[in-house]
């Protein structure tokens, strides 16, 4: 699909050329059948001429790809499934650790990659799907089975095997459909076709290539593929369809990397059965290349796979150890909140662990909130969120850690329960006691409780825990937290002071508050003391008489006289 056809390729194999004693040629000795799918260079690389027929075809590709001179021309696949099948004059030797053969296309990696982090290369890469066959039959044809050398896309969740698509040959007087956003597509329903339920479409026609797209020395109104269908690998880098970016799939493709580059050669071991179990193959007679993906990239049309030969890199030299590629990448942890200032180192594992090349870029998708330095060490800046990306310079894998980035706010401690001192209690008629209330856990927020009585005829109890029995009873003590509502109760009993009966029955004491004065009856020369309901002492004195009168000016209130053997609450009100 690469708008500036080259007519002449030149490849830097010098170190490659030629034969050798034996006379094996390393080069394609012969295409056996040249069956490309629709395309924008279809009928053109080759070209068409009228009345040719398959037989025609298949030999023109074989004079643009077979023998020494291969680099004087290239074919096209066209578009999904279109395919070409060659071999060599001889067999080609399996051996373990080293790449076997070459497949030469037009891939090339932009000058300027808008997408350059790591090693991620991009540009024209349009990967093949390549296969191989033994002769096993011994009649030099490609007539047994298949096997498929597996990249790295072949087991990726993405990659759809026994995709099938059926193209349908288009009525060249047809009127042209052209899409109103890009003037150059003049035709977006030329071509359809249609799948196994992986959607359908249609292949477009542009105003750079004129000619038919459908193969004209194919008789048939279809044309039907199956194989491997890869993950679309194309981005529109400009966002608004100027400029698109082919990247690289990792290894294992046709016209996926340039020729100079190793992953563009190829190892029989990694052929796999169509159940994608390992095979082993001594050797190969048969190589076939068909166009991988399924896609369509605005004005430079389908993405097509290109072959301009092959090479048997045994017999011409240059095969090269085939290194242990990495397969993945993974990070110790892959979510993390910090606080402005914070750090994290982070942890890249890049399997396997024998991978030649295990480098790793460090990324962040928002350096303003979170950055990351080469060894992986996180700085956290502002509040935000940012992704950390852990990228494999072979093959471009990645992982990520999400990181949240807040101001730490500590979140209050909440009460669990509360206990008293004591849970039972037993006072006099007029006499205190303090509880005290334990609130769970220590550093409680808000360790406030709030006391009650069940009975304030029998008890009242202060804001601090006093407890000031008024009069015989029980009554039950609560303290209840402000935090939760858990309670904690004390049971509390009040019975006559024993000093009353030591008075004597017929001159029980009395004390009473009246016109300003405090009255006391019965209490002569016992110490009497008058206290406030928090515990103050006001005033202590011992009555003269029986029948006493003791001038006072108290604000209105609750007081609490005491005396041995007795204790009276005394209320003042305002009159």
């Amino acid at each position: 699909m690469k708008k500036n056809v080259i007519s002449s390729i030149m490849i830097a194999c010098t170190a490659m050329a030629g034969t050798v004693g034996n006379a094996q040629s390393p080069y394609i000795s012969r295409v056996y059948e040249y069956r490309p799918a629709p395309g924008q260079f279809i009928n053109e690389l080759p070209e068409y001429e009228p009345g040719d027929t398959q037989e025609d075809m298949n030999r023109k590709a074989e004079e643009y790809i077979a023998g020494e001179h291969h680099n004087e021309g290239m074919i096209s696949l066209g578009g999904y499934g279109g395919y070409a099948v060659f071999g060599f004059d001889h067999p080609v030797e399996n051996i373990p650790g080293r790449y076997d053969f070459r497949i030469l296309g037009n891939a090339f990696y932009a000058n300027d990659n808008p997408n350059g982090e790591a090693s991620r290369e991009g540009g024209s890469c349009e990967p093949g799907i390549v296969m191989v066959s033994r002769d096993v039959n011994g009649n030099g044809l490609p007539d047994d089975p298949w096997y498929e050398l597996a990249g790295s896309e072949y087991n990726r969740p993405q990659t759809i095997h026994n995709y099938r698509i059926t193209y349908y040959k288009p009525n060249e007087n047809k009127t042209p459909d052209p899409d109103p956003d890009y003037p150059d597509i003049n035709d977006r329903t030329y071509i359809r076709w249609t799948t196994n339920g992986h959607g359908d479409g249609y292949l477009y026609r542009n105003t750079y290539h004129p000619q038919p797209y459908y193969p004209l020395w194919v008789e048939s109104d279809t044309l039907s593929f199956e194989g491997t269908k890869l993950a679309d690998n194309y981005v529109d880098e400009s966002g608004h369809g100027h400029y698109y970016v082919l990247y690289a799939c990792h290894w294992g493709y046709a016209d996926n990397r340039p020729n100079t580059d190793n992953r563009s050669a190829f190892n029989i071991e990694w052929a796999v059965d169509a159940g994608g179990n390992r095979v082993s193959l001594p050797d190969i007679n048969f190589v076939k290349v068909y166009t991988g993906v399924n896609q369509y990239c605005g004005w430079l049309g389908e993405t097509s796979t290109e072959i301009s030969g092959a090479i048997d890199l045994h017999i011409a030299g240059g095969d090269a150890a085939v290194p242990v590629f990495v397969s993945d990448i993974e990070l110790d942890r892959y979510s993390a909140e910090l606080q402005p200032g914070e750090t994290l180192a982070l942890t890249a594992t890049v399997i396997p662990d024998s991978a030649a090349n295990k480098a790793v870029t460090w990324k962040s998708l928002a350096p303003d909130v979170a950055g990351v330095n080469a060894a992986g060490v996180v700085t956290a800046h502002t509040e935000g969120s940012a992704v950390i990306r852990a990228i494999a310079n072979d093959g471009y894998y990645i992982a990520e850690c999400h990181i949240t980035v807040e101001m730490y706010v500590p979140q209050p401690v909440t009460v669990t329960g509360v206990s008293l001192d004591r849970t039972a209690l037993s006072l006099k008629k007029g006499a205190r006691a303090t509880l005290t209330a334990t609130v769970e856990p220590a550093d409680a927020a808000n360790r406030s409780v709030v006391w009650s009585s069940s009975d304030t005829d029998v008890a009242e109890v202060t804001v601090t825990g006093q407890v000031i029995a008024f009069a015989a009873g029980t009554a039950v003590i609560t303290a209840k937290t402000v935090d939760g509502g858990f309670t904690a109760d004390c049971n509390l009993t009040v019975s006559y002071p024993a000093g009353t009966q030591a008075l004597g029955e017929c001159a029980p004491p009395q004390a009473f508050y009246a016109a300003g004065a405090l009255y006391l009856r019965n209490l002569e020369g016992y110490a009497c003391t008058v206290f406030s309901v928090t515990g103050q002492s006001l005033r202590t004195f011992r009555p003269a008489s029986s029948d006493e009168r003791w001038l006072c000016i108290l604000p209105p209130g609750v007081y609490v006289l005491v005396a041995p053997g007795f204790t009276r609450l005394i209320k003042i009100n305002g009159n």
